[in-house]
């Protein structure tokens, strides 16, 4: 038998208010195997120190047993010598029990007719003892027939007048509470006589208790009328109103010692206990709780309890008609409940943070699924009150449950964001495949396709995260592959600085190996001249093809054209050069002007204002010219100087353009990126959703203002330290984009 122990669900204070132990009372009704299982409520009441713990310790034997030993034969007794245990009881002349306890573990269980229910036992504090007002005998007696299906009314030796009277406030109730369907407002009462000291008249059990009930119940003609209304309505109250007589149970239960054990239990007594137990919890005698005609399940019993205590702590008399409200009120409470839950039920596994993000108009719809679950939730619970109070009722639920709708918004929203995050991943990773660690340099048609394999692979991946709602268009997703086209631009102006990064590189090369030729002495001939060049032209254009990540289909390459025709324009200049007598004053020239741009600028790490670059160039140029003192004046040569130094110049403006085109990309994504995360939940309109998220609208202008800030930073920190005021026409260019952009917030 399980060693569990009877908890407190309600506690008195010294103020004689009632404390609901909350928590408890959660762990053993909203538990998930139980919470929506009809609910069995065995309760016994009556007068102190009558015995109620230790009979109901008794009940627990019998529901703690194995099926097979719930026979007539009382096997579920168990072994004579075990003690009793389940409820806290003693022997002794003062009270054990205050409050209501229960037992925690409900006992799920099957009817005769096969529907699974779930079993609580509930022992109550008794009444008429030294420490208790009339009102607490009331409540006590009250939540104990209010909550139960079987009402065990506990009484000493006889059934008396007085206990009848005790019953007229649930009769007067039962009057209010006119049952649609013709079932009345109680289940089950039965009068347990203990210690039954009459039993040459009526026999010990069922049969003798209903011969004694016949008799305290019979109206007669004498009778005064409010005694006669008073036994009507008994019956009219419950469906079935049954006594039964217990002998006592032996002297021996009076020992401080006595542990429960059943061995030193009166026969009589054990006998009766064979006959009473099963005729409670036997499958075909389980009586399942009802209000208003309506099974009650575990969750609705918690709302029960929750209204009840909330009403008897008030200072207000209890009467039949404020039972009556506040039964109508938790059952109104519990048909809310169960709706909540059941839309609850249908949100979260939509929505939680375990299942995939779904498009925002799909939280749209599938609220409104389970709004209307929940409206015929409410609509089929069994409920008291007028139309008007129902409808009352109906009205909250819908305005409660419509505001739930930002708050599951919110989660799905959150979610997209990080499935966006993660896509935009794969979108990387399927282009830094393609170049790994190298730089990005491919012919510029293949930039596209592979812009299109990456937003497949995001689109994919963004798919298989995402749930699908029919009929619903995904505007999220559609979102999304529109924020990723603004990488083709990132991707093919990234590209076309590589590509112009490694041919200005190869022609550097080129041109610094051919240049260094022209320094030897004695100089190369012709021939030799010309098989160096086409050994340095062929590894230039292997090395060309080796910087691209991808062989590419396409025949013309405007990058490849731009090294092979400088190559060889500068190798017909550098052979005519290296036949002159010249040649040294026109290398230290040109070198001074190549050593002159390398100190001042690295195409590499920035980029310049085209002012900027245009000035150093002229002064770099003027002295080179400078420094060209040929031994025999040649204007030809002088000229062929400045084209070598043009060609030089052409390449870094070139570079520059290209490194300049990139800083605007990178600085619009900068603005963009600032614009998403201030904008976010902060007053835009989610059109999917139709929900206005709580923000002042007219921080869009700060917004941009404070974007556009972080944007020209980022820029100008890809610039080197010059500011030029000159006009900008990539500064221009930067600011076109950001106006672009901000049309988009």
């Amino acid at each position: 038998m399980s060693g569990l122990r009877s908890v407190q669900v309600v506690n008195v204070n010294d103020n004689h208010n009632y404390v609901l132990e909350d928590n408890t009372l959660q762990r053993i009704l909203l538990r998930e195997d139980v919470k929506d299982l009809p609910l069995v409520v065995v309760s016994v009441a009556g007068a102190y120190r009558g015995g109620k713990s230790f009979l109901l310790s008794y009940f627990l034997r019998y529901l703690n047993s194995p099926t097979e030993k719930r026979n007539e034969n009382g096997d579920w007794l168990g072994n004579e010598t075990d003690p009793l245990i389940g409820f806290s009881w003693k022997g002794g002349s003062e009270r054990h029990t205050t409050g209501i306890l229960m037992y925690p573990e409900p006992f799920i269980t099957t009817t005769a007719a096969g529907e699974k229910v779930a079993v609580l036992l509930m022992d109550t504090q008794g009444t008429f003892d030294s420490s208790s007002t009339v009102r607490d005998c009331s409540i006590i007696f009250a939540l104990s027939t209010l909550i139960s299906s079987v009402q065990i009314y506990n009484l000493k030796e006889n059934l008396q007048e007085d206990d009848l009277q005790y019953l007229q406030l649930f009769t007067e109730y039962g009057k209010l509470l006119k049952n649609e369907d013709g079932s009345k407002a109680f289940q089950m009462l039965m009068f347990l006589i203990r210690d039954w000291p009459y039993y040459y008249e009526h026999a010990f059990g069922a049969k003798g208790g209903e011969e004694l009930l016949k008799k305290r119940l019979e109206i007669t003609d004498k009778m005064p009328k409010e005694l006669c209304d008073l036994r009507e309505h008994i019956r009219s109250c419950f469906d079935k109103v049954s006594c039964f007589l217990m002998p006592h149970p032996g002297f021996k239960v009076s020992n401080p010692s006595y542990n429960g054990n059943f061995s030193e239990l009166s026969t009589e007594f054990r006998n009766a206990l064979k006959e009473l137990v099963p005729s409670i919890f036997a499958p075909e005698n389980l009586n399942i709780k009802k209000i208003n005609g309506v099974k009650v399940t575990c969750a609705d019993m918690y709302t029960y309890f929750q209204t009840y205590m909330t009403a008897f702590n008030s200072d207000s008399m209890i009467t039949p008609s404020s039972i009556f409200e506040n039964t109508k009120r938790a059952a109104l409470m519990a048909a809310i409940r169960e709706a909540t839950s059941k839309y609850t039920k249908i949100m979260d596994a939509a929505c939680n943070t375990d299942t995939p993000s779904m498009p925002g108009e799909g939280v749209r719809v599938t609220h409104n699924q389970a709004l209307a679950k929940a409206i015929e939730a409410f609509n089929k619970k069994g409920k008291m009150g007028s139309q008007k109070e129902i409808g009352a009722y109906l009205t909250q639920l819908k305005r409660d449950l419509e505001d739930q709708l930002p708050r599951y918004g919110l989660m799905n929203d959150g979610k997209y964001r990080k499935l966006a995050f993660e896509a935009k991943e794969v979108f990387d990773n399927t282009v830094k495949a393609v170049h790994g660690e190298n730089l990005f340099c491919l012919h510029p048609n293949d930039v596209e396709p592979l812009f299109n394999e990456a937003v497949l692979a995001a689109a994919t991946y963004f798919d298989s995260k995402r749930q699908k709602i029919p009929n619903v268009i995904d505007e999220e997703k559609i979102k999304f592959i529109q924020y990723l086209g603004k990488e083709l631009k990132c991707l093919q102006a990234l590209n076309l600085q590589n590509n112009r990064h490694v041919i200005t590189e190869l022609k550097m090369n080129f041109s610094s190996f051919m240049e260094g030729l022209v320094n030897k002495e004695p100089p190369l001939d012709d021939n030799e001249y010309e098989a160096k060049y086409q050994e340095s032209y062929r590894k230039a254009i292997e090395t060309f093809d080796q910087r691209r990540n991808r062989p590419t289909e396409f025949p013309e390459d405007v990058f490849k054209l731009s090294l092979m025709q400088h190559m060889a324009a500068q190798f017909i200049n550098l052979q005519a050069i290296n036949r002159s007598k010249n040649r040294k004053q026109f290398m230290m020239a040109l070198s001074f002007y190549t050593n002159h741009m390398s100190l001042f600028w690295d195409p590499d790490t920035c980029c310049l204002h085209p002012n900027d670059l245009a000035n150093e160039h002229k002064l770099a140029l003027e002295q080179a010219l400078k420094l060209f003192h040929p031994e025999l004046p040649d204007e030809m040569e002088r000229e062929i100087l400045k084209q070598f130094i043009k060609s030089k110049y052409d390449d870094l403006r070139e570079l520059n353009d290209a490194a300049n085109e990139t800083a605007i990309a990178t600085a619009v994504n900068v603005y963009v990126e600032k614009m998403e995360k201030a904008t976010e939940f902060k007053g835009w309109w989610i059109p999917t959703l139709g929900i206005p998220y709580l923000v002042n609208l007219a921080n869009r202008s700060s917004y941009h203002e404070e974007a556009k800030e972080a944007a020209l930073l980022n820029f100008y920190s890809n610039r080197r330290d010059r500011m030029n005021s000159a006009p900008d026409k990539y500064y221009n260019e930067l600011i076109k984009e950001i106006n672009y952009a901000r049309m988009k917030y």
